[in-house]
């Protein structure tokens, strides 16, 4: 078990139990992230990546530097200095991959029942992924 990934999983289950003694299926659902992969954040088996803190940062409305220190990725001690010039800025890939992410867990909240863990797929796969749902959802709706 990882210290930081342990440190960023009690934050996040104590975030859920202030938050009206949120689910871990309804943070799932908030943050568009697997309930898989968020139970293993949160037991300390995980340290999510930048990529997931981002999202989850977005979706709870909490300064991703701060998540990033928890999750090991920064130094505590910032002294000022903006914690972006330590990491490189979000590739076309990364940001395509993040986009497509939320489309599918907006449009299609039950996807994840059927991918565990979409954070893990190249944008490529994702737009697969998104097109396939998006095509078998037109069919039923027909």
């Amino acid at each position: 078990m990882l210290s930081n990934a342990s440190e960023i999983g009690k934050f996040l289950k104590e975030y859920r139990k202030r938050n009206n003694d949120m689910s871990l299926r309804n943070f799932s659902k908030l943050t568009g992230i697997s309930f898989s992969h968020l139970s293993k954040i949160e037991r300390g088996e995980h340290n999510p990546s930048k990529t997931t803190l981002d999202i989850i940062s977005e979706a709870i409305d909490v300064d991703k530097d701060e998540l990033y220190i928890m999750a090991g990725y920064a130094p505590e001690q910032r002294g000022g200095i903006d914690l972006d010039a330590f990491f490189p800025i979000i590739d076309e890939g990364e940001s395509e991959k993040i986009d497509i992410m939320k489309r599918i867990s907006e449009e299609f909240p039950d996807a994840d029942l059927m991918f565990h863990d979409l954070g893990s797929l190249t944008a490529e796969q994702l737009q697969e992924v998104y097109d396939f749902i998006k095509f078998k959802k037109s069919q039923n709706d027909n």
